[in-house]
């Protein structure tokens, strides 16, 4: 190990260089040793000058980098000792420079691991992981995943809480979303929207595309495409439930569909897409409901359009936003 650690110093010193000859004896030696030194050298050659791409903020695409290693991943198949516990987020040019080099430079894309990946979208933000499997999730404000492979129970299982949109990618490992109250997703490779916010009543999943069970305890429903579902957390119960599919990922257009909405419901998006507190007159909260979509840029254009829809005042100030009866 100490041996690959003292080459892999040599080869980033080479790297950082910049210079096309090698002058390094130790790595001329190495070199020498065999012609897959000469190709693992080149390889991380390749990799080194790809992620100077991602120098530049105009060409950086964090998905991208991430597909590379994926498929890069996917091409070995050698199973050597485990890697526990790789931990990351996907942060910027740093995050994409570390993923595809010293990653690399470890042996990371040479074993089939134990690894785990997380990513969390603050409110008032959004965000977009391409997973290691190759699937996508996309992030609405105020959510969290996790995805972990074990190697030997050969799933991919995640933790997730808050709103996502989920792109799972085929394959014969099972895809399993977990989330509180001891609801689970189960699917092999399908296209779903899912609703879990811990202060939400219900979690409901949305299905595009496939199919998906959705599984708390002995209860089991399974979901074809263009079905809802909801687990009630106050009854502990499954139904699906009727609506317009479309409507459940409006969030990803930042649309908010609001079907026979309460202003309180209403408020909790606002809350969480534009990261303010709003405090509502008491009783006004369920009071006054709305029907339509809401598309605007700033907090402050959607209070002025809800008022004009409604009968209330609204008075901001900084992030607080305070709402009552004109």
């Amino acid at each position: 190990m100490e041996g690959k650690e003292l080459i892999n110093d040599h080869i980033v010193n080479y790297l950082l260089g910049g210079e096309k000859e090698i002058t390094d004896p130790v790595l001329q030696e190495w070199l020498a040793g065999s012609e897959s030194n000469q190709q693992e050298l080149e390889r991380y050659r390749r990799i080194w000058e790809e992620s100077a791409n991602y120098m530049d903020m105009d060409v950086f695409d964090t998905n991208r980098a991430w597909v590379k290693v994926d498929k890069v991943n996917h091409r070995k198949v050698s199973l050597q000792r485990r890697l526990k516990n790789i931990s990351y987020a996907l942060s910027g040019v740093a995050a994409a420079v570390l993923l595809m080099v010293a990653l690399s430079l470890t042996g990371w894309f040479d074993r089939e691991q134990e690894v785990t990946v997380s990513l969390t979208a603050d409110y008032g933000n959004r965000s977009e992981i391409v997973l290691p499997d190759g699937s996508t999730v996309k992030l609405n404000s105020g959510s969290e995943v996790t995805y972990a492979y074990n190697p030997q129970k050969k799933v991919r299982e995640i933790r997730f809480q808050g709103e996502g949109y989920f792109d799972v990618s085929k394959s014969k490992r099972p895809f399993v979303v977990k989330m509180a109250n001891g609801v689970e997703v189960k699917v092999l490779g399908t296209t779903f929207n899912l609703k879990a916010y811990p202060d939400d009543p219900t979690i409901r999943a949305s299905l595009i595309e496939g199919h998906i069970e959705l599984e708390h305890q002995n209860d089991r429903l399974v979901m074809k495409a263009g079905e809802m579902a909801e687990f009630d957390k106050r009854t502990n119960r499954l139904e699906q439930v009727e609506g317009d599919l479309s409507h459940s990922y409006g969030w990803l257009k930042n649309k908010l569909y609001m079907d026979d909405m309460s202003l309180a419901d209403v408020c909790k998006y606002l809350e969480r897409w534009y990261n303010v507190d709003i405090a509502v007159q008491e009783d006004l909260g369920e009071q006054i409901r709305y029907n339509g979509v809401i598309q605007e840029d700033t907090i402050a254009e959607v209070m002025e359009a809800l008022s004009k829809l409604s009968n209330i005042a609204y008075h901001v100030k900084g992030k607080h936003i305070s709402i009552t009866s004109k």
